[in-house]
C-alpha cells in the first residue's frame, strides 16, 4: 500500500518538480538579475504554494486548518514554531497555511537536485545536526533573516516524531526568536504521518493544523524569558491534545 500510494504521487509530483526549474526557478533568477527581487519572490511563492498543494492532493491528504486569524501581518518580525510530525509538514504550512518562510533544515538537502534550489529560494538555513558550532551559526543567520524582514520557521523538537506524539524541545531552540525580538507563532500539527511515513491503506487522510495566538518576545523580562520554553510548548501541546485523532 505504501509503495502504491507514493508511486502514484511521484508520477505527477516528480515531473512537476522538474518542470519547476523552467517555470519558476529560472524566471525568478532572471528577475533577480534585473533587480526585480520582489517580483521574483512573488513568483517563487506562487509556484511553491502550488507544488505544496499538489503534493498533498496526490497523496490524498485533506488538511483542516484553524486559527489563520492568528497569523501576524506581513512585515512583522516573526518566528513560526511547530511540532514535527512528517516530511509533509513543510508542504502543509506552505500550501494550506500560506506561510512563506525560511526553514532551519538539515544540510543533506544540499545534495538533492532541484529541491536544493527551492530550499535556497525561500532563504532556508542549513544545519549540521552533529555540530554544535553549526547550530549556533544557524541561529545567528536565522536572526539576521528575521531582522531583514524574512520570517523563519523552526521545529523545536529538532527531528520528526516517530510515534506521532510531541517530543521535547531542543535546548536553545527559542533563541532564534528571542535574539531577534520576534513574535513567536506556535503551530500544532496532527495526523500527517498516515499520509506518508505510516501509510496503511489508500483512504483519504484527514490532517489537522492549528495556529495558536502569537507570543511577542520583545518586551519580556529575564524571568519571562526563562519560562518562555514552557509557554510555547504548553500552547502547542494543549492545542495538539484538542485536535481530532488521525482519520477521525
Amino acid at each position: 500500500m505504501k509503495f502504491m500510494r507514493i508511486f502514484v504521487a511521484a508520477v505527477v509530483v516528480v515531473p512537476a518538480l522538474l518542470l519547476s526549474v523552467v517555470v519558476a526557478i529560472i524566471p525568478a533568477g532572471v528577475m533577480k538579475l534585473f533587480r526585480c527581487r520582489k517580483a521574483a519572490d512573488r513568483w517563487m511563492r506562487l509556484n511553491g504554494t502550488f507544488l505544496a498543494k499538489l503534493i498533498l492532493f496526490m497523496l490524498n491528504v485533506k488538511v483542516h486548518v484553524d486559527g489563520l486569524e492568528n497569523l501576524p501581518p506581513e512585515g512583522t518580525p516573526v518566528c513560526f514554531m511547530a511540532n514535527h510530525q512528517s516530511l509533509l509538514d513543510v508542504p502543509t504550512v506552505i500550501g494550506p497555511l500560506g506561510i512563506w518562510a525560511g526553514f532551519i533544515t538539515k544540510k543533506e538537502l544540499k545534495k538533492v537536485p532541484v529541491v536544493n534550489f527551492w530550499v535556497q529560494s525561500i532563504n532556508c538555513i542549513y544545519i549540521d545536526r552533529k555540530s554544535p558550532r553549526s547550530s549556533i551559526e544557524a541561529i545567528l543567520n536565522g536572526v539576521k533573516n528575521i531582522k531583514n524582514g524574512i520570517p523563519m520557521f523552526i521545529f523545536p523538537e529538532g527531528t520528526r516524531s516517530k510515534t506521532g506524539r510531541l517530543g521535547e524541545f531542543k535546548n536553545g531552540s527559542l533563541k532564534l526568536a528571542t535574539r531577534a525580538k520576534a513574535v513567536i507563532v506556535p503551530i500544532s500539527i496532527k495526523g500527517l504521518r498516515p499520509a506518508l511515513e505510516g501509510i496503511r491503506n489508500l483512504r483519504r487522510v484527514h490532517a489537522y493544523v492549528s495556529v495558536c495566538p502569537p507570543l511577542p518576545t520583545a518586551d519580556l523580562n529575564d524571568e519571562q524569558l526563562k519560562d518562555l520554553h514552557n509557554v510555547v510548548y504548553g500552547e502547542i501541546a494543549s492545542r495538539f491534545a484538542q485536535l481530532p485523532e488521525p482519520n477521525a
